[in-house]
């Protein structure tokens, strides 16, 4: 555990006290004493190298390394890094390193999960304490590091629904705006896993975090889509949709595969950077191997998604109009011969112009409603 210390004035000592209440707490979670705790001592030895006398005692806090002596710390107006051993005068501001804090903790989990003593119970409270942590960037990789991708496959592979619940939810917090997990995971096999889950059956709240963990693994990572459409992927996802009567995986599915083809539209049409032209040009590349839009038309995509419009979640519709539109390229012509489709955007758009009107009543303006509207003027003008 790394800290630093500085000078300060003598009412910092509450930081430190609540510093020592986030150790003890991190001691008692744990179930054993941790090696780098913060402990308050009596300093009883007076001065340190001088005839100090009685008048330089003073209550200290210090790093316990087993039973060695240790030096004080000498406080300046700059942070400085305490050495193991160091103890810390009172009256200084103490600053804790929490990355590496919990990297000490994040392998007593891992040792406490693995453990033949831990209950049922213990281990799905580690994997939420697990998720909790990896939404930093260094503990997610730290994770994977330590073997943590293992237990996770296992938890999904499990007979247990919660285990597979909660191992989904660390992995897509894991894998979230983390290329390296992303990597990992992928190697790993963790796609198939995924994928395997998901064409079996399961409770809802399994198939959400699922599906959540799909998308972490796929945002902005043109190696694994390209890994799921191989694999099937869509027919997966589109199996889901089907069975789906509520609306919520719908609504996921079609915000997944939104995402997907922006991203490829963007990065086709984005201009070129001069000191960014090689990497730009690779994943150019990369993307170009990502055959998404003709698979959408392929598996029946484009009579899919309209379906999402049916939903009386203003939400899920907006989602399902800004797929439509993402998919137009490929799936005009079926839009354009669609009935059901085309008497849903009358219909939708006499109801929100209804909408916007009431709150022009009210005083409002720029809604949301009339946002709804301008996605249906739009998916309107493409399919005349």
């Amino acid at each position: 555990m790394r800290l630093m210390v500085r000078k300060s004035s003598s009412d910092c000592f509450v930081l430190t006290f609540l510093m020592l209440l986030h150790c003890l707490h991190v001691t008692s979670v744990l179930g054993q004493k941790s090696e780098g705790a913060l402990t308050v001592v009596e300093n009883t030895a007076g001065g340190g190298g001088g005839g100090g006398g009685g008048a330089d005692e003073e209550e200290e806090v210090k790093v316990v390394d087993d039973e060695e002596d240790f030096e004080v710390a000498q406080p300046t107006e700059q942070w400085q890094t305490l050495r193991p051993g160091q103890a810390v005068p009172a009256g200084s501001h103490v600053r804790l390193n929490l990355q590496t804090g919990e990297r000490e903790i994040m392998r007593r989990l891992l040792d406490q999960f693995n453990s033949s003593n831990s209950t049922t119970e213990q281990r799905l409270g580690i994997l939420l304490e697990l998720e909790y942590m990896v939404h930093q960037v260094d503990n997610a990789q730290t994770l994977c590091s330590m073997g943590g991708l293992q237990f996770i496959l296992e938890g999904l592979n499990s007979s247990d629904f919660r285990f597979q619940e909660r191992s989904a939810f660390v992995l897509g917090s894991a894998s979230a705006s983390n290329p390296v997990v992303q990597v990992k995971a992928v190697e790993s096999g963790a796609l198939q896993t995924l994928l395997t889950t998901l064409a079996t059956a399961q409770p809802l709240n399994v198939k959400k975090k699922v599906l959540f963990a799909v998308a972490s693994l796929l945002r902005h990572f043109p190696y694994a889509q390209h890994h799921f459409l191989s694999h099937g992927g869509l027919q997966v996802l589109s199996e889901l949709f089907r069975a789906d009567g509520g609306g919520i995986l719908r609504t996921r599915i079609v915000t997944m595969l939104y995402d997907m083809i922006s991203e490829k539209e963007l990065i086709s049409q984005a201009g070129l950077d001069p000191v960014l032209d090689a990497s730009h040009e690779e994943r150019v590349r990369q993307y170009s191997k990502v055959s998404l839009q003709g698979q959408l038309l392929e598996k029946g995509w484009c009579s899919l998604v309209p379906q999402l419009l049916e939903s009386t979640e203003h939400d899920y519709r907006e989602k399902a109009l800004r797929a439509l539109l993402a998919m137009a390229p490929v799936c005009l012509d079926h839009y354009r011969s669609d009935g059901a489709l085309l008497g849903s955007l009358l219909y939708l758009r006499d109801q929100y112009q209804e909408m916007v009107q009431s709150e022009m009543i009210l005083g409002e303006e720029n809604s949301y409603f009339a946002e709804i509207i301008e996605l249906i003027d739009a998916l309107q003008v493409k399919m005349k």
